[in-house]
């Protein structure tokens, strides 16, 4: 299904912040409720606007969606985005890289979007795979890149490092991804985290050691 763009607002001298109340507004309602039940009247009463302005800012229900989704993938992927993938020590680096990937997947506001994406991604085919790209397949590639050169350089046996860099992310998912995902355990503590990463990284680095 087609998404209409959102639309610029119809009175040119509202404030910005505005628009980023209503965006604000209906992050809450929609991560909240799901797309379905979420109506323009809760959002606008949730954003403290009237209903004219949320249609004045965006046009339909669907282009405020985008727009949540669009904006929440920005927020929560840039962490990884902006960090480097780079040093000698693939130890040291794997681990590190793990518990950001982690602390970013499991973070609640994450794991709500991922649940409303997943919920609507028959209707929204092209925020599921915007999502896809931004997040999970970008930070694939980039770790890719990196297990590439440890393999030109005889440091780790990676003949494929868009494979492997797959199997990394997977593996350092596990259980304790799926429990957050499915609601059936609180976010995990630091210690949790940590356990998980580096029995990950332990076992990445037995696969591909060069002996």
């Amino acid at each position: 299904m087609a998404v209409a763009a959102p639309l610029q607002s119809d009175t040119p001298n509202d404030p910005p912040s505005k628009r980023s109340a209503i965006l604000e507004g209906a992050t809450r309602v929609f991560l909240a409720s799901g797309y379905g039940p979420a109506s323009m009247d809760s959002i606008a009463a949730e954003a403290g606007v009237s209903k004219q302005t949320v249609y004045s800012h965006f046009g339909s229900k669907d282009a405020l969606f985008e727009a949540m989704v669009r904006q929440k993938c920005d927020d929560l992927t840039s962490p990884m985005a902006d960090s480097e993938i780079r040093g000698d020590n693939p130890e040291e680096v794997l681990i590190g890289l793990g518990r950001r990937f982690m602390e970013l997947v499991l973070l609640p506001a994450h794991t709500r979007l991922f649940r409303a994406i997943v919920a609507e991604s028959e209707r929204f085919p092209e925020l599921a795979e915007g999502f896809y790209r931004a997040g999970p397949r970008q930070g694939a590639d980039q770790l890719a890149e990196y297990l590439a050169e440890l393999d030109r350089k005889g440091t780790l046996r990676i003949p494929q490092p868009k494979a492997s860099a797959e199997l990394f992310f997977a593996t350092m998912r596990a259980d304790l991804y799926m429990r957050s995902i499915l609601a059936l355990s609180e976010e995990p503590d630091t210690d949790e985290i940590d356990q998980q990463v580096t029995l990950a990284v332990a076992a990445f680095l037995a696969a591909h050691r060069t002996t």
